[in-house]
């Protein structure tokens, strides 16, 4: 069975949490995209928010809530209003307010602390999804070779 990587784009200013989080996409098998700044996001998003289909739609963003030029923020609500539903990690620095409230499920706000662990539990949820979506595949191939035979 062909093995694909799922692919997070990461731009977060603070250098230990960034190679936390980046270990632990990395430890769950998913490539991870470093951007400098929100505004790199989203021009490699380019091909996404025009509604193509290409290899570089991510499965997750984890991304500084507050940034010069181009925040996680403004991004997150971007992509919400254009109906896009990426899993969006934003990250807040010890002291910062909280950005957003927000009922979307897969918008987390989280302390620079936490965000390894917010990343692990996404990532943990997609794994779950995939496993359950390649059963349901083998058990396809497995009826549809039993009625051929």
């Amino acid at each position: 069975m062909d093995q694909f990587r799922r692919l997070a784009y990461v731009s977060l200013r603070g250098q230990a949490v960034k190679e936390r989080v980046v270990s632990t996409l990395e430890t769950a098998g998913w490539t991870s995209i470093d951007q400098p700044t929100g505004y790199h996001v989203l021009c490699s998003m380019a091909d996404v928010i025009e509604g193509e289909q290409t290899w570089r739609r991510p499965a997750l963003i984890v991304i500084d809530a507050f940034a010069r030029g181009c925040a996680g923020t403004t991004i997150a609500l971007g992509l919400r209003d254009l109906g896009i539903a990426i899993p969006i990690v934003l990250v807040t620095a010890p002291g910062q307010p909280v950005p957003i409230t927000s009922t979307d499920p897969m918008l987390h706000v989280v302390d620079s602390a936490a965000a390894p662990q917010a990343v692990a539990g996404i990532v943990g949820a997609a794994a779950s999804h995939i496993s359950q979506e390649e059963r349901c595949n083998q058990t396809r191939i497995s009826r549809t070779s039993s009625h051929a035979a």
